[in-house]
C-alpha cells in the first residue's frame, strides 16, 4: 500500500487465510496501540507519498478516451502533476461519468464487472472493475473485519442494502465469511417480514442463534424502528449486537429510537461510494469522518468559488483513487457531490493521524441556496428525527424562499402541538425557517428527498409474517 505496488491476488488469499488461523488459535487480538494502521506519515511526506502516486494514476489516465481528450486539450503532462497543481485538472462531474463511463476505461485494464449505484440521485453511475480489482476490494475489506472485530466468527449477518449495490454486498458477504461468520443476503425487503427474520431463533453450529449484526442503509434502519415500535417489539424480541450503516446521514435522533427497538446493539457508521471504492472513511469517537489516505487524495471544495474550502467551512468532496486499488476504471478529482464541514484545526482523536473532516452535511444537489447562506440536509433531518412526532424515516423537502427556507414534512399528526415542536427544534439547528408544511401523507410532500429504504424488494413472507398464531382471521 505504501509503494503503490500491485497486489497478488494469491498473497491477499494467504494472508486473510493467516488472520483467520491465528483468530482461531488465539482469539480476538486487541489493537489498542492502532499497530494494524501502520506508521502515521507527516503531512510532508503524506504529500511526497501521494504526489508520486498521483502522478502514477494520471500516466494510466491517459489511456482513457476521456483523459487522453482532456489532457490535449488543456496541455497537461500527466508525469509533472502534483498535489499542488492537481487543480489544473477540472473536476470530473458525475453526470460525465455516467453518460460515458467507457470513456474512463484504460486501454491496458481488463473490465470484467459492471457495477453501479443505487441511483437515489438519478439514474445509476456505472463504473468497471477487473476481477483482481473486485477481489482486492472484497479482502481488504475481509482484513479490516479482522483487525476491527465489526464481525466475529460466530456472528449471523443479515446483509439487508439493496443488491443493486453490488460491491458493497459482495465486500461484506466474502469479509464476512472469511472471517468465519455465517451471512444472509435479503436485501431491502417490507420491514415486517426482516423484523419477523431478526428474531427468529434458529439453531445454526458454531453460531448465535439470532441475528446479530446487520448491514443496512440508516433510511432502511429508520423504517425497521418505526414498524417494530408499532407492533409492540422491545429488545427482548432480537439478539442483534451491531448494526454497520453507510450510504446516507445517520442521526442522532435515530440512534436514539433505534436504541428503544433493538437496546444496547451498537452502530456502527462508515462513508463510502461506488465510483471511488475502496475509498472510505471511518467515524471516530469524536464524530470525526477519517479517510485512509494510501487509497485516496481527498479534497474539499468551495461550494461557490470552487476554490479549496477553509477550515471549519463547508465544502463538496472530491476524489482521486490511487494505485495500486483502481486499474480499470480511472478516475482524477471526482465530484462526488457530498458536501462535509472541514475540521477547524487539527482533528484531537484516536485517529488524528489520518484525514479526516468534521461533519457529512448531505447532498449538495439536496442543499438550498438563499439569502441568508446555504441549508443542507443535516439539520433538518437531525431535527425532524429527534421528534417522536416525526414518522421514521423523516419524509421532507425544502426549497428557497424570501427570508429562508420552506420545509415540509410529514408527521403523525398536524396540529399545533406538532408544528411547535417542529419549529422549535428547526430553529434550534440553526435553520432559518421561513416556510412550513406539515402533512400525514408522505404522497401530499411536493418535493420530497429520495431515500434508499424505497428500493425494497419483493418477499412473499411479508404477507405471512402478518399472519397472527392460529391462521388468518375471518
Amino acid at each position: 500500500m505504501t509503494l503503490g505496488r500491485p497486489f497478488h491476488r494469491r498473497s491477499l488469499d494467504r494472508l486473510i487465510e493467516g488472520m483467520r488461523a491465528a483468530l482461531e488459535e488465539f482469539g480476538e487480538i486487541r489493537d489498542d496501540d492502532n499497530v494494524l494502521a501502520g506508521a502515521a506519515l507527516d503531512p510532508g511526506t503524506r504529500r511526497l507519498v501521494q504526489g508520486r502516486r498521483l502522478r502514477a494514476q494520471a500516466v494510466r489516465a491517459l489511456e482513457t478516451p476521456y483523459y487522453g481528450r482532456l489532457f490535449d486539450q488543456i496541455g497537461l503532462d500527466p508525469g509533472a502533476l502534483t498535489a499542488e497543481n492537481i487543480a489544473t485538472i477540472p473536476v470530473t462531474a458525475k453526470e460525465t461519468l455516467r453518460e460515458d463511463p467507457a470513456a474512463f476505461v484504460r486501454r491496458g485494464g481488463a473490465p470484467a464487472h459492471q457495477c453501479g449505484t443505487t441511483g437515489t440521485t438519478g439514474r445509476s453511475t456505472m463504473i468497471w472493475l477487473s476481477d483482481d480489482e473486485l477481489h482486492l476490494i472484497a479482502s481488504l475489506s475481509a482484513i479490516t473485519y479482522f483487525q476491527s472485530h465489526m464481525v466475529r466468527p460466530d456472528d449471523r449477518v443479515v446483509i439487508a442494502v439493496s443488491p443493486r449495490n453490488r460491491i458493497a454486498v459482495h465486500a461484506t458477504a466474502f469479509a464476512a465469511t472469511a472471517v468465519g461468520a455465517s451471512v444472509d443476503v435479503t436485501g431491502m425487503v417490507e420491514p415486517e417480514a426482516m423484523l419477523a427474520r431478526l428474531s427468529a431463533v434458529q439453531p445454526l453450529p458454531g453460531h448465535k442463534p439470532r441475528t446479530s449484526v446487520l448491514t443496512a442503509h440508516p433510511s432502511y434502519l429508520a423504517a425497521l424502528v418505526e414498524t417494530g415500535e408499532a407492533l409492540g417489539r422491545t429488545p427482548a424480541d432480537f439478539g442483534l449486537e451491531r448494526v454497520i450503516v453507510g450510504g446516507e446521514l445517520l442521526t442522532a435522533g435515530l440512534r436514539r429510537r433505534a436504541a428503544r427497538l433493538f437496546g444496547d446493539a451498537e452502530i456502527l457508521e462508515n462513508y463510502a461510494l461506488t465510483e471511488l471504492v475502496p475509498f472510505a472513511a471511518g467515524r471516530c469517537e469524536r464524530g470525526h469522518y477519517h479517510f485512509e489516505p494510501a487509497t485516496c487524495l481527498v479534497e474539499a471544495l468551495d461550494l461557490d468559488d470552487g476554490g479549496p474550502a477553509a477550515g471549519g467551512a463547508p465544502g463538496t468532496l472530491v476524489g482521486t483513487p490511487l494505485p495500486p486499488f483502481r486499474d480499470t476504471t480511472v478516475l482524477l478529482r471526482y465530484d462526488t457531490e457530498d458536501v462535509v464541514r472541514l475540521l477547524d484545526g487539527p482533528a484531537d482523536c484516536a485517529m488524528g493521524n489520518l484525514p479526516a473532516v468534521a461533519e457529512l452535511l448531505g447532498k449538495r444537489r439536496h442543499a438550498v441556496r438563499h439569502e441568508h447562506g446555504w441549508t443542507f440536509t443535516r439539520p433538518v433531518a437531525e431535527a425532524l428525527e429527534a421528534l417522536d412526532a416525526v414518522p421514521l424515516p423523516a419524509r421532507y423537502g425544502m426549497r428557497a424562499t424570501t427570508g429562508g427556507v420552506a420545509v415540509e414534512a410529514v408527521v403523525r399528526s398536524a396540529d399545533d402541538a406538532a408544528k411547535a415542536a417542529v419549529e422549535a427544534a428547526l430553529a434550534e439547528r440553526g435553520v432559518p425557517l421561513a416556510g412550513l408544511r406539515l402533512v400525514t401523507d408522505p404522497d401530499e410532500l411536493r418535493s420530497p428527498l429520495p431515500l434508499r429504504c424505497d428500493l425494497r424488494e419483493g418477499d412473499f413472507g411479508a404477507r405471512q409474517a402478518l399472519v397472527p398464531a392460529g391462521g388468518p382471521r375471518p
